[in-house]
């Protein structure tokens, strides 16, 4: 699960990249940009998720 976690946040910085316009050209007359904000705001939140459920799973656990 953290692997995914790790996964999404690399996910989550490449559409903030794709977003700012430094990577990626528009083709067409398609803007890569607002695809790069979703893909950004996506990963963001299930990397978040994940990392919540490894930490939940952390405390739970008896010591």
């Amino acid at each position: 699960m953290l692997a995914f976690a790790c996964l999404f946040t690399v996910l989550a910085l490449f559409g903030s990249l794709v977003g700012a316009g430094t990577v990626g050209n528009p083709i067409g007359t398609h803007h890569l940009t607002s695809y790069g904000w979703a893909l950004c705001i996506n990963a963001a939140a299930l990397s978040a998720l994940l990392m919540f459920k490894v930490y939940e799973r952390h405390r739970s656990r008896p010591h």
